[in-house]
């Protein structure tokens, strides 16, 4: 039995669901608790003509699922009005009071949809555990989720400026049978493109080769690809390629991390080949080279005391170390610089530094370097990173691990967006 409690009482207060007030509650052993509201408005104007009615038609109830309130088990039942349109020439003859919270032919509160999109976006859980915790399915949270991608992934609407381009390793290698009946090899890489400026991820592209990259720009507005001024990359000569075709106007930056990475690869290279020369094997713990081979890839300004004698042990037992360790340390010199007459001189000593030795470890650096000049240039000038690609690179990593692996590209890609899109529901 209902009973109207009034517009405004202690039970509407608590329920809070903005524009209804509370019927009636019930408390059953079996069923649990039920609640029933109606809106709080007696009239509504009709879809079509948008003449206002009160005149009730009938008054069906519905259930509807809303967030939890007291409990997880209680049950929200919708009294609705079915208003009569009173204007004669209208061909609707009834329709259904709405509400904000209770859009037309929604089983679900607004609320309710909020919660749903704010755990997806903002943080790290599985689907499973959202649909769990709210009390819905497994499709009806991706519906709400991808329903939201849909405006958040409004890559053409972005004034970017600064463009991050990386690669992302979406799972394991696969082998399937294609439809010729040759078994094809599935890369399971994808790049990642994001807005240097803010962090966000634009897209999350399948692929791995330029080709990918050259046809994901391509697709844009001729009007975003003239705002994009520099396009910050690792050391892929297929992405540099690709960028200078799509963006001809715009500035390539190689990030400095892949650089002195590359170094210390060199420096441990010249290390392994200099064990196999001297003692005919791999180093053990019993020699400097190997014990403290740490320290051949350290800065030497961080190191302390203790740790510059070490590695001056290192150099006195194999000269060939000390000289690859200051080839390394000039192109840290080099990176360091902030205008193009500093780089210059940098760039010099490096040279007369590798034309010194003959190691073709030193020279084989050496060639890559002259072949990313123009973009160490651009680098030290803007001292613009690939930084925040690597960030959202992690944040999909710690998706994936939280999802316990994706093996939908589509449905892993709209949870990458999502989360880092930085948007709350209205």
């Amino acid at each position: 039995m209902i009973k109207d409690t009034g517009a405004v009482d202690a039970a509407s207060i608590l329920f809070n669901l903005d524009d209804y007030r509370v019927l009636s509650v019930e408390a059953s052993s079996t069923a649990g608790r039920t609640v029933i509201v109606e809106p709080i408005s007696t009239e509504a104007g009709c879809p079509s003509c948008g003449v206002l009615s009160s005149r009730i038609q009938a008054r069906p109830v519905h259930r509807v699922k809303d967030v939890a309130c007291g409990g997880k088990d209680l049950q929200v039942w919708v009294r609705k009005r079915r208003l009569a349109c009173l204007e004669d020439a209208c061909k609707r003859r009834s329709f259904v009071q709405c509400t904000e919270q209770l859009p037309l032919r929604s089983r679900l509160t607004t609320r309710l949809v909020g919660e749903i999109v704010d755990a997806g976006m903002n943080e790290l859980r599985a689907v499973t555990g959202i649909a769990r915790a709210t009390g819905v399915s497994w499709p009806t949270v991706m519906r709400k989720l991808t329903a939201t991608e849909k405006t958040v992934g409004d890559v053409d609407g972005r004034h970017v400026r600064w463009l991050g381009v990386d690669e992302h390793r979406f799972r394991k290698v696969r082998y399937v049978l294609g439809t010729t009946g040759k078994v094809m090899r599935v890369e399971p890489w994808s790049i990642v493109f994001t807005d240097l400026e803010t962090g966000t991820i634009l897209d999350v592209v399948d692929g791995r080769r330029g080709p990918t990259v050259l046809s994901w720009i391509g697709k844009r507005p001729r009007a975003w690809r003239d705002r994009v001024r520099i396009v910050a990359m690792d050391m892929s000569a297929e992405f540099r390629k690709a960028v200078r075709e799509a963006l001809p106007e715009a500035e390539i930056t190689v990030d400095h991390f892949h650089v002195v990475a590359l170094s210390n690869r060199m420096v441990t290279a010249v290390r392994l080949r200099r064990s196999h020369e001297t003692v005919g094997r791999r180093g053990r713990m019993t020699e400097p080279s190997y014990k403290y081979r740490k320290l051949l890839t350290c800065n030497v300004e961080n190191m302390s005391s203790r740790q510059q004698v070490r590695l001056e042990e290192i150099i006195a037992a194999d000269i060939e170390l000390g000289v690859v360790y200051a080839v390394k340390e000039k192109v840290r010199e080099l990176l360091k610089t902030t205008d193009l007459e500093a780089f210059g001189t940098a760039w010099e000593a490096l040279e007369a530094g590798v034309r010194a030795t003959t190691m073709p470890e030193a020279k084989s650096l050496l060639r890559t370097l002259k072949s990313w000049k123009a973009e160490l240039q651009v680098f030290c000038v803007s001292r613009l990173t690939n930084a925040r690609s690597e960030a959202a690179n992690l944040t999909a990593k710690n998706m994936k691990r939280i999802g316990r692996g994706y093996r939908n590209h589509r449905n892993y890609r709209l949870r990458i967006l999502l989360s880092t899109a930085g948007l709350r529901p209205c």
